[in-house]
């Protein structure tokens, strides 16, 4: 009996401590740009998920237990920040019920100042379905991280299909978790990765939404836009579609207007790509 009445005696002593500590914690939360955003974690392809450890990434806020990926992904949280701790990183989250978890940023998939490729943002989910009943013409149908198809055969380069669903889902390390279902002419079927927005420098484009190679550019550089050449005198849209965006851009700014000079970096060698006026002026391999 004496040891009943001191268990309950203590009781509210240690609660009050395990809040007390979890307020201390919260309170060292700090904010990071992603802040007030929502958030779904992804599914995980089944290749990916066995290349990484992704059940040592999720824990409760206040808890060193690791919790198994499954019971987070396809549901939505909203981020509340980041914490520090140890020399540790972590981007802390808030479910609908109110409760913290912290998604560990030292994965060795994933920088400290870039969100882990699983989670997907709300606006970029919605801005994909946006495209839902349009027409996207794809570019390259063999990347296989980024266009996946029972149907290989089916597809090709520039390519007019219609997008019906979004689906999300990661398969790599890079790129958004958020993919387009497409339809061929015949019927069969393939995803291709929602594009990166808003980044002209290192990044590819995995369809294009407007025609890739319009009759009003005439067939001579249509051909080579197809043949993924460049030459001088296109415009930086069509060297972008024939092979793709620059590692790094310079901008330079004069009276005269703004010029840019587009670095591609391949086997270890630069090459520049000069543009004034928007206009390829100079190609030094």
């Amino acid at each position: 009996m004496q040891f009943i009445k001191f268990i309950s005696s203590i009781f509210p002593l240690i609660l009050f401590i395990n809040c007390f500590g979890s307020k201390f914690q919260k309170n060292k939360i700090i904010p990071n740009e992603w802040e007030g955003q929502s958030i779904r974690i992804a599914d995980l392809e089944d290749s990916y998920k066995g290349k990484h450890r992704f059940n040592k990434v999720f824990s409760k806020f206040s808890s060193k237990r690791f919790i198994p990926y499954y019971k987070f992904r396809s549901k939505t949280y909203n981020i509340i920040g980041s914490y520090n701790k140890n020399d540790k990183s972590f981007i802390i989250i808030k479910d609908k019920k109110a409760r913290y978890f912290k998604i560990s940023q030292k994965n060795g998939n994933y920088k400290n100042n870039v969100v882990p490729s699983f989670l997907v943002f709300e606006e970029t989910f919605e801005n994909a379905k946006l495209l839902i009943n349009t027409k996207i013409w794809l570019n390259n149908v063999w990347d296989e991280e980024n266009f996946l198809t029972e149907f290989p055969n089916a597809f090709y380069p520039f390519q007019s299909v219609d997008v019906k669903d979004v689906i999300v889902f990661q398969n790599s390390d890079n790129g958004y978790p958020v993919w387009l279902k497409i339809i061929a002419e015949n019927g069969e079927d393939g995803l291709v990765r929602y594009n990166t927005q808003g980044v002209r420098e290192g990044i590819k484009d995995h369809y294009f939404t407007n025609d890739p190679s319009p009759v009003e550019w005439g067939n001579k550089i249509n051909e080579k836009i197809k043949n993924r050449k460049a030459d001088i005198g296109m415009s930086s849209r069509q060297v972008r579609i024939a092979i793709g965006y620059p590692d790094k851009i310079n901008s330079t700014s004069s009276r005269h207007g703004v010029s840019e000079q587009w670095i591609y970096f391949l086997l270890n060698k630069k090459t520049y790509y000069q543009f004034e006026y928007d206009k390829l002026v100079y190609i030094n391999h």
